[in-house]
């Protein structure tokens, strides 16, 4: 064999899974048809939260004066906003080229395709290795092959929204998930008219009603006009966007339309020569194990998980899995992050989970730092069970996805609320609300009004 492992693609997954092969003392091969990094890194995670942060900072020149700053005729140019963006992915994909490089690693520029369960096939080159690892990811959807979305050749995806400024005043965005939300921020913040379709009753499904509601008004007070229920009937070539509610069909005018309605699998990659049937996704056990010899499978096209620290974690227990180590990682708790303003958070169980379930949350409007920052709305919300186990955590807040670590530490060591609320928070730091809203769960919270019992 030339190879102990071939890792296809070069994601997050794909390479994390690569290093950490090699770090094992393994040879291993790593094949990306485009550039190291994958989806996260270039076309989603990293140059999404690139142009949130200009946004962010372009729209708390608002709030200057109060903060005592001065400053007349503070204008926005989308153009280095975007070479800033372009500035940070490039730094980030020549960091991880160096240290394919510094750890031994080959990497083969091209698209692979399995020819056999040892032998994968990149251009006129055959690599053959006792051991394969899937990782190539997925793309953006244009709809279910039952509901394709019509006029989508008059749409922008999220990788034509990163790779270029969007053109015009009036964005119409069609989703109601992490990416959605996420655009409609930026947007609004820059001073756009947006538009939200939202097929649902409501938008972020994936995290409680409580934070849906938060985040919804949070939009509308941006300036974001949100409209749920609303079932896509087609695009014109005009970019309205035609639509049914239950009060019957209506449409929607704007300068661009952005689809965010989930993504797809990458499975062309010749899974038939090794007879692994996927539909939508390829079925793994708890190794990441496809069940045929030798292939094991990671991230977004396994269909369990589809964000890149998952993505990271699941290669790291394929490849502990492949060469006879034990797991290192706890792939049952994995949070979720979503980059508005404030930013939302969550991991575990949400209260409707859980039977007699006790809640202990703590409002933002009376942390010290989150108001220094100009922030009076948000939360912290834990949910413990019957026996005081952290199972489950939501925050939003000011920099609320770089406080959930704690949270997600407590819930994947099924740690009490007592032992995470013993711990000191420092103050001033929205941090501090984690402590209070465990606090809260006995009615003890120093910052807010006593419980009604």
């Amino acid at each position: 064999m030339d190879f102990d492992l071939i890792v296809l693609g070069g994601g997050p997954g794909g390479y994390t899974g690569a290093i950490r092969a090699a770090k094992l003392g393994k040879k291993v091969a790593l094949v990306e048809k485009d550039e190291v990094g994958g989806t996260c890194l270039n076309r989603g995670c990293i140059p999404t939260k690139a142009l949130l942060h200009s946004a962010e900072a372009f729209a708390g020149s608002k709030e200057w004066a109060e903060l005592g700053i001065n400053a007349q005729n503070v204008t926005l140019d989308e153009t280095k906003i975007y070479e800033r963006k372009q500035k940070t992915v490039t730094q980030l994909r020549e960091g991880v080229k160096s240290l394919l490089k510094a750890n031994g690693i080959e990497l083969f520029a091209g698209e692979g395709r399995l020819c056999d369960e040892h032998t994968v096939e990149v251009g006129d080159r055959k690599l053959t290795a006792d051991y394969i690892l899937l990782a190539t990811g997925s793309v953006p959807s244009a709809g279910s092959k039952e509901r394709p979305l019509v006029g989508v050749e008059y749409t922008l995806n999220s990788d034509d929204v990163l790779n270029a400024p969007v053109n015009g005043n009036t964005i119409t965005i069609i989703g109601a998930g992490v990416i959605a939300v996420e655009f409609a921020t930026y947007y609004a913040e820059i001073g756009k008219t947006v538009n939200l379709l939202a097929p649902g009753e409501r938008i972020i499904k994936i995290m409680s009603k409580d934070a849906s509601v938060q985040l919804s008004a949070v939009l509308k007070r941006q300036g974001v006009k949100i409209i749920t229920g609303a079932k896509i009937k087609r695009v014109d070539s005009d970019h309205n966007v035609f639509y049914e509610t239950e009060k019957g069909e209506a449409s929607v005018a704007a300068d661009a339309v952005i689809t965010a309605i989930g993504r797809k699998a990458v499975l062309d990659i010749g899974l038939e020569n090794v007879g692994i049937k996927a539909e939508k996704f390829i079925e793994v056990d708890d190794n990441m194990y496809t069940g045929k010899a030798g292939i094991y499978a990671c991230g977004d096209i396994i269909g369990k998980v589809q964000l890149a620290h998952y993505a990271a974690a699941s290669a790291i227990t394929a490849v502990e899995s492949m060469f006879g180590f034990a797991h290192s990682m706890d792939l049952s708790v994995c949070p979720s992050c979503i980059y508005t303003t404030p930013e939302l958070a969550s991991v575990g169980k949400k209260e409707t989970d859980i039977e007699g379930a006790k809640i202990g949350k703590f409002l933002m409007g009376a942390n010290g730092k989150s108001l220094i920052e100009g922030v009076n709305r948000g939360y912290v919300k834990v949910i413990a069970d019957q026996n005081d186990v952290v199972v489950g955590a939501e925050v939003f807040a000011v920099r609320g996805t770089d406080i959930l670590g704690e949270l997600s530490l407590a819930v994947s060591k099924k740690m009490t609320v007592h032992e995470v609320a013993s711990v000191i928070h420092p103050h001033p730091t929205v941090m501090e609300a984690v402590g209070e809203s465990l606090e809260d769960v006995y009615g003890l919270a120093t910052h807010m009004a006593p419980k009604t019992r």
